[in-house]
């Protein structure tokens, strides 16, 4: 039982739950995954499947039914107790359920619904759970899923039809799964969920766009109501159809978090962003620094003057850098970058976009932070 636990924990990696490429899992059990959770807050998830078998054949994936791998499958009782033992020693702070479709969808909603009912009612756990809901469940189990869930997800993939043809011939982006998100998003509109509704796409297996995904995930979030949307960095798996096909860089994974950010936080739209000749996000800077840069009439700003919404724009000062240039201002004028040293704020960036007391200032110190740890705290 311990080798198809570690078997279904390695496996579940690919069901991505943030941007954790500079997270360390260093000692770390197959299973134990280190989610970055708010302020860069390291939460440990007992991130795990129930089965890697399947009756769909999506091209990318390592559970795809016609690839050559073994299977295996827990029940609900194990699993719960197996959960139960990991939180109590302080192994894990919460669980992230998913499966692959083991014959039936219903039938394999139903055991991941069960296995948190189990550790709800019988180990009286009420900590994080994160269930995922499969393509296609009935209304009835994704209803029955929040008694239970602190957060549900359903993974889109793809941003559009088109795009979604390119990985799977067993999936329908409209009748099945987009249909099926709106469902979750009323579900969670009647009764919220305590840590929100997500999605996941697949980046770089099916010839998106980043203009595109970047644009689907702005509707989502305005009309559909999701709390996070995670980009998955497609990397190629043996035995597939698409084992011969380049890896998506970690560096575009990391600008289409960045430009994710700017569109919860930051107030940015899709029509904000700078685009190449291909559709995509430079991977030489960041988002918010190449439309500042294109828009460079609107600075620099007075930091003495400017508003929460003007300093949230100025590349290398973040959401919560903001605030607190505001509180300095209410004690003092801000007369030299000095004054801000002890923030976390991209120095040798933003000094050409602000004026002190109508004046420019070249800093004569350098960033402490890299733009990934930025990225951690959501600080761009």
């Amino acid at each position: 039982m311990e080798k198809k636990i570690k078997v279904l924990g390695e496996i579940a990696e690919f069901d991505s739950s943030g941007y954790s490429e500079y997270v360390k899992k260093d000692n770390l059990l197959p299973f134990i995954y280190p989610a970055v959770g708010e302020k860069g807050r390291i939460c440990n998830l007992f991130k795990i499947l129930l089965s890697n078998y399947c009756i769909s054949n999506c091209l990318y994936c390592i559970n795809r039914k016609s690839r050559d791998c073994k299977r295996y499958k827990i029940t609900p009782s194990y699993l719960a107790e197996a959960f139960y033992y990991l939180w109590k020693k302080n192994y894990v702070e919460g669980l992230f359920l998913s499966s692959a479709i083991d014959k039936d969808v219903n039938e394999t909603q139903e055991k991941i619904i069960e296995t948190a009912e189990l550790l709800r009612k019988k180990y009286k756990y009420h900590g994080y759970i994160h269930l995922k809901i499969l393509p296609g469940a009935d209304p009835y189990l994704i209803k029955k899923a929040r008694f239970f869930a602190s957060r549900i997800s359903l993974n889109m993939e793809a941003p559009s039809s088109n795009y979604l043809k390119n990985i799977t011939l067993d999936k329908d982006f409209s009748k099945t799964l987009l249909k099926t998100l709106k469902y979750i998003s009323s579900i969670h509109k009647e009764r919220p969920f305590s840590s929100g509704i997500t999605t996941q796409f697949v980046v770089g297996a099916g010839g998106e766009k980043d203009k595109d995904i970047l644009n689907f995930s702005y509707y989502l979030y305005k009309n559909h109501n999701l709390t996070r949307i995670y980009y998955s960095g497609f990397k190629p798996i043996l035995n597939t159809p698409l084992e011969n096909l380049v890896p998506c860089k970690k560096e575009r994974e990391l600008r289409l978090y960045q430009a994710d950010i700017l569109i919860r936080k930051y107030g940015f739209s899709p029509s904000d962003f700078v685009f190449n000749s291909n559709g995509n996000l430079s991977l030489e800077k960041d988002p918010k620094l190449t439309w500042a840069e294109k828009n460079f009439s609107f600075f620099p700003i007075e930091i003495n003057k400017a508003n929460f919404e003007e300093l949230i724009k100025v590349p290398g000062i973040g959401y919560n850098s903001a605030k607190k240039i505001l509180e300095i201002r209410r004690e003092n004028t801000i007369k030299d970058i000095s004054q801000l040293k002890g923030l976390k704020i991209r120095y040798n960036i933003c000094w050409k976009f602000l004026l002190f007391n109508g004046k420019i200032i070249n800093p004569q110190f350098s960033s402490q932070l890299l733009e990934n740890q930025l990225l951690l705290w959501e600080e761009l």
